[in-house]
């Protein structure tokens, strides 16, 4: 599952060919062309030979593009038309030797790909990497080596099953459960739900049943490694398998860990990190999505004082197709903000059962998202699933958000510095009437700009979690909750900034799902989700100013 592709030798007996023993593999040859064909058709790429003769059937751009090409050094047009993921995913298939000069040898020892290390995948683009992985910077004081280890083992965790997981994106299903598992057991389920869930996951760990990345152990896990490994998982998870696999669960199991007083709580925690079950955040409703306060979802208690009878409707709850228990905001008093509480809905409860039922909604995102209506129809709940105090909910629910809010951000600090490295690739490789793209200044200029707001916002980003590491819980949520808002409103107007001027940049490629502008088109379709979901721009920014006046010195003047 996590291994990485062409990592072992072929097996097969080295063979070189000279440019002339190339030339005359051609194939079959054009219409009255001068060029006599042959049996095999090879072409060469980075000085490997591959042989064509029953791929030019398959071949998704056609048979005459590869005849042109037919017996020569591919190389340059391959690039102006594929990424290296292309020839990574075929190199062991179609490789039957490699390129020499005439009377020259190959330095190669046999005919796999070199093997990619961990320190590999560290990518030596400009702005690719934040500055913890740059070389020649100097590290920042809150950064240690466990922080580096972490980050370079989950990203080959995750890069050694990138096929898979864009399979599942590309296809019309939702994320098996034996994924969930194997992102449970490498300990990936655990980091993306943080320091909350540590202690179990700690306990899981001794008994041989999870690993963190880099062999962390869970009792050394900070914010900066629920930073990294949130940024990490956007960075190398497709959107759709992203919002599935974690966009549901990392925001409403936190609330479990640290909301719900109950004695099955660490068992309920166990089984979601390790991927036995699934969970999700069920708050927004079609009368009510930003304007928490709103919420209509009734749970009355019922008359034997055992159960909560919720009634109501939940709308756009990601991963909720799949989910076990739903961390629920329901209205249990008055209207407005002091009649909310927060309720652990548990699907494996036959009672609850049988009033809970969901339907998938179609979104921009793919179906692997698992975005669903949630539907609650005189569904009892024991009164135990009541996490904090009745009526007292808001605060919980506000709390829960800060970290969403903060996690989203993370998650989108990872998308932006994968598009910036594809964009910065593209214009190397790219010529426009005979010139590389990067040669044009107003392509620099719009690089500019994405490194500039990228930059920036890595700073602001870092300062705002330093903040929350060294804060307590009851001060981040006096002090932080605007200043998170602020954060996530520059966020995703960057991400809307980066995402316009990558598509400027790729053109049509921006708007095909697959090939070189794959990534662009999977951002530019699904941006948006980041801008609204846990609060749209509008309200985030009025939120920070809003918060900001609350410390508004009276007597301050002009």
């Amino acid at each position: 599952f996590y291994a990485l592709h062409n990592s072992a030798p072929f097996g097969i007996t080295m063979r070189t060919f000279t440019r002339a023993e190339l030339a005359e593999n051609v194939g079959q040859r054009f219409a009255e062309d001068d060029r006599s064909s042959s049996e095999k058709l090879f072409i060469a790429i980075d000085k490997y030979v591959y042989d064509l003769s029953k791929f030019e059937d398959l071949h998704p751009g056609g048979k005459a593009v590869l005849r042109m090409v037919a017996g020569e050094d591919a190389t340059g047009q391959f690039y102006a038309l594929h990424n290296k993921d292309v020839l990574e995913k075929y190199h062991k298939r179609l490789c039957v030797g490699v390129l020499v000069e005439e009377g020259g040898k190959s330095g190669k020892a046999d005919l796999a790909l070199p093997e990619k290390l961990g320190e590999d995948l560290v990518s030596m683009v400009p702005y690719a990497e934040i500055p913890l992985l740059r070389p020649n910077w100097a590290k920042s004081s809150w950064w240690n080596d466990s922080h580096r280890e972490f980050l370079i083992e989950m990203r080959k965790h995750l890069v050694g099953c990138r096929d898979e997981l864009l399979e599942i994106e590309r296809g019309n299903g939702y994320v098996p459960i034996d994924v969930q598992q194997r992102m449970g057991s490498c300990g990936i389920l655990a980091c993306m739900n943080g320091v909350s869930v540590m202690g179990v996951a700690q306990k899981l760990k001794n008994e041989g049943k999870l690993r963190l990345p880099g062999g962390l152990e869970p009792k050394d896990f900070d914010l900066w490694h629920e930073y990294l490994a949130n940024q990490e998982f956007a960075r190398n998870v497709p959107g759709g398998v992203r919002n599935g696999l974690s966009g549901g669960m990392s925001i409403s199991l936190p609330a479990i860990a640290q909301f719900w007083k109950h004695p099955s709580k660490d068992a309920v925690v166990e089984q979601i990190i390790l991927g036995l079950k699934r969970s999700c955040l069920a708050i927004s409703e079609p009368q009510a999505g930003s304007d928490v306060a709103k919420v209509v979802t009734v749970a009355k208690k019922s008359k034997c004082g055992k159960y909560y009878i919720v009634n109501g409707i939940k709308k756009w709850i990601t991963a909720g197709m799949n989910a076990d228990f739903f961390s629920t905001a329901v209205r249990t008093g008055k209207p407005g903000n002091g009649g909310l509480s927060f309720l652990l809905i548990d699907k494996n409860d036959p009672m609850t059962a049988k009033g809970l039922s969901v339907k998938h909604i179609k979104t921009s995102d793919t179906k692997a998202a698992a975005t669903a209506w949630v539907y609650f129809d005189d569904c009892y709940v024991p009164v135990e699933n009541l996490m904090g105090q009745e009526n007292a909910g808001f605060k919980l629910i506000m709390a829960n958000f800060n970290h969403e809010r903060w996690l989203i951000c993370a998650g989108v600090m990872g998308v932006i510095r994968l598009i910036l490295q594809d964009c910065f690739l593209w214009c190397m490789q790219r010529e426009v009437f005979g010139k590389k793209l990067m040669s044009q200044p107003v392509i620099r200029h719009k690089l500019g700009r994405m490194i500039g707001a990228i930059e920036s916002l890595e700073g602001y980003m870092e300062s705002i979690t330093y903040q929350m590491a060294n804060m307590d819980a009851g001060a981040q949520m006096m002090i932080l909750g605007g200043a998170i808002a602020i954060l996530k409103y520059q966020t995703t107007r960057t991400m809307t900034l980066v995402s316009d001027e990558a598509c400027q940049i790729f053109g049509g490629r921006a708007l095909t799902a697959s090939g070189m502008g794959q990534n662009i088109e999977n951002v530019q379709r699904t941006f948006k989700f980041a801008s609204i979901l846990g609060g749209s721009e509008e309200i985030m920014a009025d939120l920070g100013v809003r918060q900001a006046l609350l410390a508004f010195p009276p007597d301050a003047k002009l």
